[in-house]
Formats: structure tokens, sequence, C-alpha cells
């Protein structure tokens, strides 16, 4: 996770749980706080766009397929400030799109939504469109490939 997003580590993004269902994410609510104590909206942002990111990378493990996970297009609404610790919920009865199109060599797009929350209640929501580009058939999963390997 680090490794491919250095981003989450700087924020302290940490994953909570994947369900198959679910892949919830958390980070601290220190260094992601606005002047009014309720948590930035940028930070609420990026936690959302990862934890959107993270689903679809799980996914395409399950599946033993590689590509490059692009975000092309996203929309937030926030209902009201966020505070407490955050968390981010993407499930998968929101995605909708052919991850399968890439076994045939051909980009696929993707279209999910990740709830945010703090204190357990929802504060804002994510739509997200990412595509997901082919990968080299003969690299590594890690690489965007659909050989075995996995560091």
């Amino acid at each position: 996770w680090y490794d491919h997003i250095p981003l989450s580590e700087k924020m302290g993004v940490r994953i909570l749980q994947f369900t198959g269902q679910k892949f919830i994410t958390t980070m601290p609510e220190a260094g992601n706080q606005n002047p009014h104590q309720t948590l930035f909206a940028g930070s609420l942002f990026s936690l959302a766009t990862l934890t959107g990111w993270g689903l679809i990378w799980l996914l395409l493990r399950e599946r033993h397929l590689g590509g490059t996970i692009i975000l092309a297009d996203a929309h937030i609404r926030y209902s009201h400030p966020i505070s407490g610790r955050p968390g981010a919920i993407a499930d998968l009865g929101s995605l909708s799109g052919d991850l399968d199109r890439l076994a045939r060599g051909r980009k696929a797009r993707v279209q999910l939504e990740v709830e945010l929350f703090g204190n357990d209640e929802c504060g804002a929501v994510l739509e997200g469109v990412y595509i997901v580009l082919p990968a080299d058939p003969d690299g590594p999963l890690e690489e965007g490939g659909s050989g075995a390997r996995i560091n």
C-alpha cells in the first residue's frame, strides 16, 4: 500500500478490514484536522480516493488480473463537518463496471461510492470513476502484469 501510494503513509491511512464485500480504512485525526477541529476536506477526499483505489486493487488480485488504477473523475458531497476518528467504507454493492475487460487486454472503467464517517456518522460520499489500464501480460502483478509474482 505505502509503496504504491506514499501519501497514504504520510496521512497515517490504515486498513481496518476487508470482508470480501467491504473495504474499510481509517486515518488519525491529528495532522488531518482543519483550524475548526473537524477533518480537513482534502484529507477526507484523499482517504476516500485511496479507499476506492484499494477496493479495486483487491478485486484485481482476487481475479488474478493486473493493471494500473487511475482515478479519472470524482465528485464528493459533504453533508456536514466530520469530526472524531475518520473512516471510509467502499462497498462492492456500489461498484459498477467490467474488470473482466482487462483479461482481454482492454481498459476497464469502474464506478463506485465511498462513504466517509466520523464518530460512526456519515458526513460525506465520494462518487469516483476509476480507469484500469491493461497490464503487460508478461509482467508481475505488482507492476500491473498478470504474472503470479507478488512481493
